[in-house]
């Protein structure tokens, strides 16, 4: 699907996103060639010179890779250049992409096709050649399967529909030579329904369904032209001046996963009343960041006795990490909140049959930064060929640990640093940790057998040895240390080590 996306994405770069355009339709024309070459395809067309501008039929574009090949084709493309020194770009109805892969040595490949088509496409360019603009909009974009052939034996069903609604998409182009272009975009569309059902030949047993539903979409883009050509074919270093990030906010969401055959089957139902994702790849740093509000889950399955399902009222997920070898320390980050988590009743009736453990939404989160130096670039790595680690950690920093559950909150901060050449890490610094309700919860977990009083007795001790009361009830703090000898101390008591 990665790459039924990418050659979707194609025939925007063609039409209305990053390609190479100018007012004038021959120029236009000239520079998608280019444009293609700067992505790894390869275009042709019939050309037709027009009063009004050019006419290009029998339009293919084919990305060919080491396993895969993806095959364009749409039948007429106009190019009109219009008296305000614009370039209206129109399609025919239909644009198929077929997908040929290898399925098994020794048989004739698979092919799969996608067919896409538009209502109410309306594409325009605009600009100066350093500075193009590309605009479009439309009223329905809609993806459905087409032929399925090849194989070494009979293909299996595939229905597919994909549909977008009222898309509007602004593409800016900075600069003239492919190699070193950059890009930027917005867009939004009020919604997309997504229906897929594939079955297995005439004989074979199994049955896959998914099923999405999501509300207004707003996404925002940037990054070099070169780095979109370069995505399916990294291997060792990246290009110069790679690089490119985005981001996208949507309203609430729908899925549905399902998958029977006779040995095993499962379903995921996933829901949630919105959330966001965003991205970062470079030549030198990764970032992602995705999260959601509202969210619930439920997961069934023959190897469970009864149905999951969790909820939660936010759930967070960010980190950035170096990818490119330095000389000094290179800054990383990791983000974890999940917020008010609930388990079902049916759930909780496996782990605490009783009810007695408090039924409390649960909460984790774990905000922490830290410098780590990498000594080999971790893109086109081949681990096999380390005969040392790639890097090292230099510093830590928790700024927020809070975990929350069954009535009782631990919480913390950290600050350590690491000295180079070390084969186990060793911090030197501190930690300061509070806990609060552990007394509570520790008695209601003796009282309902599923902790042990003796083990119980145990971990009253430990707390009582290494930390302080605080300044509430069942409250208790303590401070560990780390030196530079290695010794390690909870309250001023050393800890023993192994």
């Amino acid at each position: 699907m990665k790459r039924f996306c990418y050659t979707i994405s194609t025939l925007a770069l063609a039409a209305a996103a990053p390609a190479l355009a100018d007012t004038r339709a021959a120029d236009l024309w000239t520079e998608w060639q280019a444009q293609a070459v700067t992505t790894g395809q390869v275009v042709s067309a019939d050309v037709t010179q027009t009063d009004t501008g050019l006419t290009l039929t029998n339009f293919t574009s084919v990305l060919e890779q080491p396993d895969v090949t993806t095959r364009g084709a749409i039948d007429r493309i106009e190019l009109t250049e219009n008296a305000d020194g614009t370039v209206t770009v129109t399609f025919s109805e239909l644009y198929s992409i077929t997908v040929t892969f290898e399925v098994d040595p020794g048989d004739p490949p698979g092919n799969i096709e996608i067919q896409m088509r538009h209502e109410g496409l309306d594409v325009r360019v605009s600009g100066d050649p350093g500075a193009r603009v590309y605009t479009y909009s439309a009223d329905r974009l809609t993806l459905t399967e087409g032929a399925i052939w090849g194989g070494g034996g009979e293909p299996p069903e595939i229905d597919l529909s994909l549909e977008m609604t009222d898309l509007n998409t602004t593409y800016r182009l900075f600069g003239t030579d492919a190699e070193t272009m950059r890009f930027s975009s917005e867009g939004s569309l009020s919604g997309a329904t997504m229906l897929l059902d594939a079955r297995p030949p005439e004989g074979e047993e199994g049955y896959l369904k998914m099923g999405l539903v999501m509300s207004a979409l707003q996404s925002t883009g940037s990054g070099s032209l070169i780095s979109i050509g370069s995505l399916n074919q990294i291997s060792g270093d990246l290009p110069p001046g790679f690089g490119f990030n985005g981001s996208a906010s949507y309203g609430a969401l729908d899925m549905e996963f399902m998958f029977e055959e006779p040995s095993q089957s499962f379903a995921i139902l996933y829901g949630n009343e919105g959330g966001r994702i965003g991205f970062g790849f470079s030549e030198d740093a990764i970032s992602y960041d995705i999260g959601a509000t509202g969210a619930r889950a439920r997961i069934t399955s023959a190897d469970l006795p009864a149905p999951v399902e969790l909820s939660t009222a936010s759930s967070t997920l960010q980190f950035q990490i170096p990818v490119a070898a330095g000389d000094a320390p290179q800054d990383v980050g990791l983000r974890i909140a999940v917020e008010d988590l609930a388990m079902g009743d049916s759930l909780w009736a496996m782990v605490d049959p009783a009810g007695a453990v408090p039924r409390n939404p649960a909460s984790l989160i774990l905000d922490a930064t830290g410098q780590i130096q990498l000594f080999v670039n971790l893109i086109g790595l081949d681990p096999e060929a380390l005969d040392s680690p790639p890097g090292e950690l230099r510093a830590l920093n928790v700024s927020d640990l809070r975990l929350s559950a069954g009535g009782a909150t631990l919480s913390g901060t950290a600050d350590m640093t690491f000295a180079p050449g070390q084969i186990v890490p060793m911090p030197v610094g501190s930690a300061n940790l509070q806990l609060s309700g552990g007394n509570a919860l520790l008695d209601t977990l003796i009282a309902s057998g599923m902790v042990p009083a003796q083990q119980g007795a145990f971990v009253r001790g430990a707390i009582a040895a290494f930390a302080r009361q605080g300044a509430t009830p069942d409250t208790y703090e303590t401070t560990v240390d780390f030196g530079a000898d290695g010794a390690i101390t909870a309250n001023g008591v050393p800890l023993p080590l192994q």
